[in-house]
């Protein structure tokens, strides 16, 4: 007993050559016309050794309910409607959406039942079936909602593969004609930001690639606006902010304590990058990418509580973007831009703001033992550079100065 259900566990798992030919429609409708000629073939059996009379009738009886339910069937096709929709658009990592799925009938004769197939991408999971079916009674309409929940960030699709009309017997299905536009939607997933407590050892490491210093953030020197005059920027203060950039005369006009960001200061931030290969979208690939862009968000969490800054570069549509974190704010707007992600090949390995300002860069990866040349020309071109991976990556070099993030975003040191 123990061994049949290991196998049809594994069957649901990795379905064999039959479980996927018996679940081809083509084959099924193959299936269906064998199983109704056996039944011809019956009824002259009938005709031949029992009742002649009877026989004959089932044998008509049978041809007249094929001929009939194939025609109605064709004359019911080009009365039915599909409209398919999506509920959400953005969605949150473990939140279910609905494909909707809208039926309807424009004449009284009920419908056959009509079959949907659905698919999606691996950030998705389909609820108990990726097939659905419905029925419409007469002038009717008949709403079918599948569910799917988001496991993985970044861009989702979630697509109708067909829909289905079967004839009244069951033997043949016909496909509905649905606009194109209504068969693929896309949705955007929120990476996380896990809440963990600030971690010294990471932080000072990182701290050695900024060029701001103690001496620089008591500097009185003032900087020049975009007008060309004497100013500074400001931003609200946040706990964690150093009390010594607190501008206090602000503060008291505006009633709330205002942070002086200088020219000097702004420009003092550490400079990060994401390296994601274009591979293979799998569970593993998918749970490393979310490693790094959730971890790479903790870490930015816990640099605005200490009240620096940073730019992060990441590659969309084969360019380099990039964004700066002052404060919280920021690293919500990143998540938001993180949530629309897809890899693509970028422009240059390295972004060039960051070898054209002379910083050393600091390198969050999503490679995997399998698709680590991207990350091996990154360390070739920058033998210097800070690598922080995903723990789970499998990634057997050690580099000049190697991170890894843990499942649990503990930031562990691999430099021996």
């Amino acid at each position: 007993m123990a061994a049949d259900q290991n196998i049809m566990a594994a069957e649901e798992e990795n379905p064999s050559f039959y479980s996927r030919l018996m679940d081809n429609r083509y084959f099924r409708s193959f299936r269906s016309v064998l199983s109704y000629l056996g039944c011809i073939v019956i009824t002259l059996g009938v005709t031949y050794y029992l009742d002649g009379t009877a026989g004959i009738l089932l044998t008509v009886a049978l041809i007249c309910a094929f001929v009939l339910s194939l025609v109605l069937t064709l004359a019911v096709m080009s009365t039915i409607t599909v409209n398919i929709s999506a509920d959400k658009e953005i969605l949150v990592k473990g939140e279910t959406l609905g494909c909707i799925v809208k039926l309807g009938n424009k004449i009284i004769m009920p419908a056959p039942v009509i079959e949907i197939e659905t698919d999606c991408t691996p950030q998705l999971t389909i609820g108990t079936s990726p097939i659905y079916k419905g029925a419409l009674a007469g002038r009717s309409a008949n709403v079918i909602k599948i569910p799917m929940t988001a496991r993985y960030s970044g861009t989702a699709h979630l697509m109708i593969k067909r829909v289905t009309l079967t004839d009244y017997l069951g033997i043949f299905a016909f496909r509905l004609k649905v606009p194109s536009e209504e068969l693929d939607f896309k949705v955007s997933v929120y990476p996380n930001i896990p809440d963990v407590e600030a971690q010294t050892d990471f932080l000072k490491t990182t701290n050695k690639f900024s060029s701001d210093d103690d001496e620089e953030e008591e500097s009185d020197e003032i900087s020049l606006t975009s007008t060309g005059l004497p100013g500074y920027d400001h931003r609200q203060y946040y706990p964690g902010d150093p009390i010594k950039r607190i501008n206090w005369k602000l503060s008291s006009k505006r009633d709330i304590y205002m942070i002086r960001l200088d020219e000097q200061i702004r420009g003092a931030g550490q400079m990060f990058f994401l390296d994601c290969p274009v591979c293979e979208e799998n569970e593993f690939t998918l749970s490393v990418r979310d490693n790094i862009i959730e971890g790479a968000l903790t870490m930015f969490m816990m640099i605005v509580r200490e009240g620096r800054e940073a730019t992060f570069f990441f590659p969309a549509d084969g360019l380099w973007l990039s964004t700066d974190i002052h404060d919280q704010k920021d690293v919500f707007r990143l998540q938001d831009l993180l949530s629309r992600f897809s890899p693509c090949e970028p422009p240059t390995p390295v972004p060039s703001e960051i070898t054209n300002a002379g910083k050393t860069p600091i390198v969050f990866s999503a490679a995997t033992a399998e698709e680590q040349a991207g990350l091996l020309r990154i360390v070739s071109l920058c033998p210097d550079a800070l690598v922080i991976t995903s723990q789970s990556a499998g990634l057997t070099g050690v580099f000049h100065d190697m991170w890894t993030v843990s499942d649990e975003f503990e930031f562990i040191s691999q430099t021996g």
